[in-house]
């Protein structure tokens, strides 16, 4: 379209004599970004030529034509004719008219390249266009061309800097083919578009299918009736119908459901009955009539047998097939088993279920009157305990959930006294004699208290410890009991891990207990600020190995955090604590978070989208959170969108597709992984016992190394902005 309308205005210029003024008589013309003289006939064809190119001038002398975006110096404002004629020059070679194409926008960037097309993302790379004076912005657009979605198909559109020439492109509908374009923007407005078509790849069936409704069974068959459903992630090619024997109990294995024949060579008790057509809604199958369906033998069912009827939706789309099954009811040994109940006309079946409503009407009033026997019971033993209990810290009152960090309470009805009872037994308790806290030494302060430094007196050795101290009687409020309980108790549940912070033990007065928990002066932003130091060849003292060793130990202790079901929130460098062995541990999380007494971190830059929406942290979160840590680590402290000043900006500029770039100096391999940590939807991104698994086989790899700190041509470190990353606000 715009080389049409330079056509045409071209065609219109010549016809009325337009442009045939020079700008002036030039000589010295820059060879950057100029395209080669060539030979055209007339000036009209020289102008066409080069507004087609997007340049801005041209020239044409003799039969000789030249395109350019920038002017050399100028000998006259007049044509060179008319300058050489009245200064008698005697030659012209130095010497051209230079005119103006009409076109002032930047042309199509260059070397347009889409790949790791996934289902629902792709990478763009390109360069920057060959004429052009001045680039504000590049634009990237996602057309839907075709799709199987019934969501409606919005084109999407992601603004970069002029410096960015790779982005990532999330949000795509699989099975959809993209027209992906890029354009540079100027400040007189958007250049022409480079583009290149795209198919990405196929997902798993959106929904799984309904269970058919079973209409009865009939000596050796079984009528059944197939619901349609809907897939938005791709076509449905064909509906699948499962048969199951219900009383083998075999573990049902999705990726290897086979027809009635393979079935039986293998040993499996179930199969592929039929295979037919998707425009077939509502349709009355009859299971076990003897026939063919596609390449399938619905083979006669036994009478003495019972079975179940599974369906199942078959995707096949550019050469890749997707298949699910509809969902099961039971598991053994953690794996689905089917159990879909059908209907019998012997009325066996109709009458266990009478009975069992029988026995459940007259059975609910036994257990409320048992169940009101247990709590008098425990409240009249309560009462007792607590006359006894009054030389222990008063922590009364019932306990409460932790907000969404993986601790529930099992035994709601014990109090609070009970409770940290129960807690001291799976705890060492360490004598008072043998602890020495160093009051004027504050590292910081928790919610229920101050945190200072301390020393353990044991076996003829001192160990340096981290002492929380918590005053009985500053725990005046129960709901403050009972939470601070449920923190010191995540902290019991960790158990000992190489790379958590590690819970040493207890120690208690009449009015103090003091939470002692394993010491480093360090943290891992510290450590990272302080290795940007130049050594000959290298702009860190912090090895690669290193680096990728402390990605790798973060990663293996969140993945024992969230085996057991503990939320940590607060990932970022500042809850990493370093060990002289350059061990990392996580801390900031339980009991063990607290922070200097007049700022905290502000983890806005570390946050999942989702949550910066207002939803709730939960472990996906905080694979999020751990992709911003590992750039941390790779940018030596850098702060995350350091180009973004306003922290309320983030969350707008993270919904466009931003993500912390990749640095130059790190693998694709590395930055994919953070990538896929950055996915909009949750539960595509990786478990974090997966994320070990890639990460070590990155470690192992000899072929591309993750990172480089080897110096390189205008190297510079990623800002740190300590005003981005600290609030200066009490920190509770």
């Amino acid at each position: 379209m715009n080389k049409l309308l330079y056509l045409l205005i071209s065609c219109f210029a010549a016809i009325h004599g337009f442009y045939t003024e020079p700008l002036g008589c030039f000589k010295n013309i820059p060879p950057l970004r100029r395209l080669p003289l060539t030979t055209v006939e007339t000036y009209t064809s020289c102008q066409s030529f080069c507004s087609e190119a997007f340049y801005r001038y041209f020239y044409f002398y003799n039969g000789s034509c030249g395109c350019h975006t920038f002017l050399g110096e100028q000998i006259a404002a007049v044509s060179c004719d008319k300058y050489c004629s009245k200064n008698k020059c005697e030659s012209k070679i130095d010497f051209t008219n230079v005119y103006n194409t009409g076109n002032l926008v930047p042309g199509p960037p260059n070397n347009l390249l889409v790949t790791r097309i996934t289902t629902n993302s792709c990478r763009v790379e390109w360069t920057a266009p060959d004429s052009y004076v001045s680039i504000w912005t590049y634009s990237v657009k996602a057309i839907v061309l075709k799709t199987f979605s019934s969501y409606p198909a919005f084109s999407q559109q992601w603004t970069f800097g002029n410096s960015t020439f790779r982005a990532e492109i999330p949000d795509l509908l699989s099975a959809t083919r993209y027209n992906i374009t890029v354009s540079a923007s100027s400040s007189d407005g958007e250049g022409s578009r480079a583009y290149q078509l795209i198919i990405t790849k196929l997902a798993e069936p959106e929904y799984l299918p309904p269970e058919p409704e079973v209409l009865g069974k009939y000596g050796n068959t079984i009528l059944v009736r197939m619901r349609p459903v809907m897939n938005n992630n791709g076509p449905i090619s064909a509906y699948r119908i499962v048969v199951v024997k219900s009383n083998d109990n075999q573990a049902f294995q999705k990726d290897n459901v086979l027809s009635y024949s393979e079935s039986r060579e293998q040993g499996l008790s179930y199969y592929i009955a039929a295979e037919i057509s998707p425009k077939i809604t509502g349709l009355v199958f009859d299971v076990g009539d003897g026939k063919n369906y596609g390449s399938f033998y619905n083979a006669p069912l036994d009478p003495e047998e019972k079975y179940d009827i599974l369906s199942g939706i078959v995707s096949n789309f550019n050469c890749e097939t997707k298949i699910a099954y509809s969902q099961a009811s039971g598991y053994y040994k953690g794996i689905s088993i089917l159990n879909v109940p059908y209907q019998d006309t012997s009325g066996f079946e109709t009458i266990i279920i009478v009975l069992w409503v029988a026995i459940g009407i007259l059975g609910i009033p036994l257990l409320l009157i048992l169940g009101a026997m247990a709590i008098i019971k425990i409240k009249i033993y309560n009462s007792r305990q607590r006359l006894t209990d009054n030389q222990e810290l008063t922590l009364q009152g019932p306990m409460i959930e932790v907000e969404n960090n993986g601790y529930i309470h099992e035994e709601e009805h014990i109090p609070a006294i009970s409770h940290y009872r129960n807690l001291k037994q799976k705890v060492r308790i360490i004598p008072s004699n043998q602890l020495k806290i160093e009051p004027t030494n504050l590292l910081g302060v928790g919610r229920f208290g101050k945190v200072n430094p301390g020393t353990l007196h044991e076996n003829d050795g001192m160990t340096t410890v981290t002492c929380y101290s918590i005053y009985d009687k500053k725990m005046n409020q129960d709901i403050r009991k009972s939470k601070m309980l449920q923190e010191l108790d995540i902290l019991i549940k960790t158990g000992k891990h190489e790379n958590i912070i590690n819970l040493i033990g207890t120690s208690e007065t009449r009015d103090l207990v003091v939470v002692v928990m394993e010491h480093s002066s360090l943290n891992l932003k510290a450590l990272l600020l302080k290795s940007r130091d130049k050594l000959p060849g290298k702009f860190s003292t912090m090895t690669e190995t290193q680096a990728l060793e402390i990605v790798l130990g973060i990663c293996k202790g969140m993945a024992h955090l969230h085996s057991l079901n503990i939320i940590h929130k607060h990932l970022c460098a500042r809850s990493i604590l370093i060990t002289n062995d350059n061990l990392p541990k996580i801390c900031n999380f339980g009991i063990a978070e607290y922070f200097s007494h007049n700022k905290i971190p502000d983890y806005t830059r570390w946050t999942a989208l989702e949550v910066l929406k207002g939803n709730a942290q939960h472990s996906k979160s905080d694979v999020w959170s751990f992709a911003c840590v590992v750039w941390e680590i790779m940018a030596l402290g850098g702060t995350p969108y350091g180009n973004i000043p306003d922290d309320n900006d983030i969350s707008e500029n993270l919904v466009k597709g931003v993500r912390l770039s990749q640095l130059s100096y790190v693998s694709d391999d590395l930055y994919q992984i953070m990538l896929d940590c950055w996915q909009l939807i949750p539960d595509e991104r990786p478990k974090f016992m997966d994320l070990v698994a890639s990460l070590e086989n990155l470690k192992d790899s000899h072929y591309i190394p993750p990172i480089s700190f080897n110096v390189f041509s205008n190297f510079h470190y990623e800002q740190f902005y300590p005003n981005m990353e600290l609030s200066v606000r009490p920190p509770f």
